[in-house]
Order: structure tokens, then C-alpha cells, then sequence
């Protein structure tokens, strides 16, 4: 009954916290060019910050405060609620959030991962301070706290940070148990009607979770199945050589209670039956023949060339370093 209050929590620690209002911590934010954002997912709570090294225990201190010490005052609660309700109502308007949100309801009927992360427009305008404060007070603890830190800093003093900034959370989370999640509703194929020009198709198939030792395996059959971009096949069959679809793709999903792989396409009302009849056919051919030899080889002559621009910046090196300890 309390849909959403993660992500609206997240979008709400960084509006006052401590003896700081929201107007006077977004302004110490913003004068000192300081980056702090939280969000939610189906598995995950997160943050990150990125700083100016000359202002590195300011935005530190800060982070402490979020985390520690949010106020949650009316005026900043409203103005979030709102601006989250009227993003609801356009999704609502979307295709393809309708779909997706339509497709997970049916994978998981009774679960959280059935359940949108925003929560609806019913649940959310329920939420109140109490209850942000709850969520705070139960879930944000050091025994489930994963830290990727990249920049120029020594070890000895972002150890010294990390105690000041982490330390007066909660040692332990309050207990929860999320149950094991098996994707139904295989073979069905659901339409919404919705009077609008382009539809929008999405597709799912129970997949694999992150530690399964076939992982990679799927990962590279899924880049020459759909993850490849220009170079996959559902681009090849359904955009390049017929034109049917503006957009087509597929993904492995892993959660912690479940793995999918996923897909998506979106094209005209007219080409929607062909679509998926060779998304259908596409489907079956590899599961009946596999890849070649070739595809395989330019398969990881591209993901193991392509690596290395993954270290490009230390955002996407620090949420490397996450995403190894979760893993």
C-alpha cells in the first residue's frame, strides 16, 4: 500500500537535511558545484557524489546529512509529490511505459517486481513524512552499504572520510525477505488499445540471474540476437532490411530474485503483426540453430575490444566497482 516511498524518499533526501533547509542545501550544493543524487530500483537503493577535490569534505558532510539526517519538511514533500504525480500522469500517455509496466504485472503477479518502482498516483499521494522517516530508519544501514570511491584521494584519508560519513548510520538494516520470483504468463501476447499512431512491443522470456555460470554466455548469444545495435539480428531482419520498426532490441535483465531476457520495438500500427511474426521467427531460429562461427567471433572481437571505454570517466569507473561487490 505504500507504492513508490523508495523512490520518493530518494528524490527527497538531498532537499534538507540537518539544521539546512531545502533552499539552503541545494544553494551549498550548487555554489560549491557539487553533485549529489539518490534513486531507487527494484533491487537497490542508490547514490552517488561527485566532487570538486577543494570541496571534498563539504560535499562529504553533506552526503552525512542526506543519509543521517533528512528533515522531510511539507514544503519540499509537496512539491516532489506533485512533480512525481504529474510524471505518472504522462506515463500513463506513454506506450511504452504502459507496456512495460503491463508486461512486469504479468510476469510477476504478487511480487514487488510486479509493482512499479514511482508506485501510482493513489499510492504516492498517501505518502507522508512518517513514513518517509520509516523507510530511512529501516533500510539506509552500514551491514548493506556497497561504497565505489574514484579520484584523487589516498586511501588512509577517504578511510578517515568514510568513518564520518557512514559511521552514524545504523549498524543493521531491519530484516527483509524478498521471495524467490519466477516469471509467468509465458505465451500470451496482450494488447492495449490506445488511439495513437505507433505502437510499442515488449517481450520477455525467463532468463538468468547475474551469478549463473552460463551468464556470459547468454550475453554474448544476446548481442547477436538483439544487444548488438546495428549489428544484431532483429535490426538486421525487422529495420535494415524491411523497415518495419524505427527501433528493436533485446537485453538480459538479471534481479536478484529473477532473470529475464527482454526486449523491445516500436514501429507503426500497420507493421505491428509482421513484427512479430519475425521477432517470433527470429526467437525460434536461435534456439533451434545457435550462432555461427563467425557471429560468435565478431561477437567478442567487439565486447572485449569495446571494455576499455567503460573507464572513461570516474562515474562509470566508481559504479564499476559498485556493481563488482554486488555481483
Amino acid at each position: 500500500g505504500k507504492g513508490g516511498l523508495a523512490n520518493m524518499t530518494s528524490a527527497l533526501l538531498d532537499e534538507g537535511a540537518g539544521e539546512l533547509d531545502s533552499k539552503a542545501f541545494q544553494g551549498k550544493l550548487e555554489d560549491l558545484v557539487i553533485t549529489l543524487r539518490f534513486n531507487a530500483g527494484r533491487d537497490t537503493f542508490a547514490g552517488s557524489l561527485k566532487t570538486l577535490v577543494e570541496n571534498r569534505d563539504v560535499a562529504f558532510d553533506l552526503l552525512k546529512l542526506a543519509m543521517t539526517e533528512p528533515r522531510f519538511d511539507q514544503e519540499p514533500v509537496e512539491r516532489i509529490r506533485s512533480q512525481i504525480l504529474a510524471g505518472l500522469r504522462q506515463e500513463k500517455e506513454d506506450p511504452g511505459t504502459v507496456a512495460r509496466r503491463r508486461l512486469m504485472k504479468t510476469l510477476f503477479p504478487g511480487h514487488p517486481y510486479g509493482r512499479p518502482v514511482k508506485g501510482t498516483e493513489e499510492t504516492v499521494a498517501k505518502l507522508t513524512p512518517a513514513d518517509l522517516r520509516a523507510f530511512t530508519a529501516r533500510r539506509l544501514a552500514r551491514n548493506n552499504l556497497v561504497i565505489g570511491v574514484v579520484g584523487d584521494i589516498k586511501a588512509e584519508t577517504l578511510a578517515a572520510l568514510l568513518v564520518s560519513t557512514f559511521g552514524r548510520l545504523p549498524e543493521k538494516a531491519k530484516p527483509w525477505a524478498l521471495p524467490e520470483a519466477e516469471p509467468e504468463g509465458a505465451g500470451r501476447t496482450i494488447v492495449i488499445k490506445k488511439s495513437v499512431p505507433q505502437s510499442s512491443i515488449v517481450f520477455a522470456e525467463k532468463g538468468l540471474k547475474r551469478n549463473h555460470p552460463d551468464f556470459y554466455a547468454a550475453y554474448i548469444m544476446n548481442y547477436v540476437f538483439g544487444g548488438g545495435g546495428f549489428n544484431s539480428r532483429l535490426y538486421s531482419t525487422i529495420r535494415e532490411k524491411r523497415g518495419l520498426a524505427y527501433s528493436v532490441y533485446s537485453g538480459l535483465h538479471p534481479l536478484d530474485r529473477a532473470g529475464l531476457i527482454f526486449g523491445a520495438a516500436g514501429t507503426a500500427n500497420a507493421n505491428v503483426a509482421e513484427t512479430l511474426s519475425l521477432l517470433h521467427r527470429e526467437w525460434k531460429r536461435m534456439a533451434d540453430e545457435g550462432m555461427s562461427e563467425q557471429e560468435l567471433a565478431d561477437a567478442k572481437t567487439y565486447l572485449t575490444g569495446s571494455y576499455p571505454l567503460r573507464f572513461t570517466s570516474s562515474g562509470s569507473i566508481a559504479a564499476m566497482l559498485v556493481g563488482i561487490q554486488m555481483d
